[in-house]
């Protein structure tokens, strides 16, 4: 019952930020100020610090709300892998290399807009996911995950004014750590709308996978 009690209130809290899936009032879920984020204890309070960590372009932000089990993967229209990444590449990516050698995602653009509209939020029961496998990144047989479908748009720009225009349909996985901290620990991407079918992608897109490597 309390178990039950905790996810309702969980999803209550997230179905605030479905309001901008309202057509009545379609506005992007935008976190107020730049202070150093709080402790994620609410999968809200995650996706508000996703937000800030991808426009302050602040890695210890990030790093935080990435469970150490972390695994990125976008696919292409049949299914098939474009990218996959672990927590330690997801860092390098995003942040650089750890002795500063190389510079990451972060490092090499001086704006970053990033906006995520929730579109469906569910719960992964851990009796309807065992490990195919072990280290199947997709079973979590001793634990429920809560799970945030939506779009994300994304505007990357260089001191030069180039960069990347990203608008993509992606799922983050979170779980609750043990001290008692949401975590991003599947981030899932699917291929862009136009890449599949008889239809054309849009102008100017690329897809999340693209601008990483």
């Amino acid at each position: 019952m309390l178990q039950a009690i905790i996810r309702s209130s969980l999803l209550s809290g997230l179905l605030l930020l479905c309001a901008c899936e309202n057509p009545f009032a379609p506005e992007p879920h935008i976190p107020k100020g730049d202070p150093p984020p709080p402790a994620a204890t609410s999968p809200k309070l995650l996706i508000d610090n996703l937000h800030q960590a991808m426009r302050s372009r602040k890695i210890e932000y990030y790093e935080d709300l990435l469970d150490r089990d972390f695994w990125f993967t976008e696919t292409d229209c049949q299914g098939d892998l474009v990218l996959a990444n672990g927590f330690e590449e997801e860092r390098e990516i995003m942040g650089g290399s750890r002795d500063y050698s190389q510079e990451g995602i972060f490092d090499r653009f001086r704006t970053f807009e990033f906006y995520f509209f929730p579109i469906q939020l569910s719960v992964e029961l851990a009796s309807e996911y065992p490990e195919a496998f072990p280290g199947d990144p997709d079973g979590h047989p001793d634990e429920d995950w809560e799970t945030i479908r939506g779009r994300v748009e994304m505007l990357l720009l260089d001191s030069n004014n180039d960069g990347f225009r990203v608008d993509q349909i992606m799922t983050y996985k979170l779980r609750l750590s043990d001290d008692g901290t949401w975590k991003i620990i599947r981030w899932i991407d699917d291929p862009l709308s136009g890449d599949c079918g008889s239809g054309k992608r849009a102008a100017g897109l690329s897809s999340w996978a693209e601008v990483k490597p």
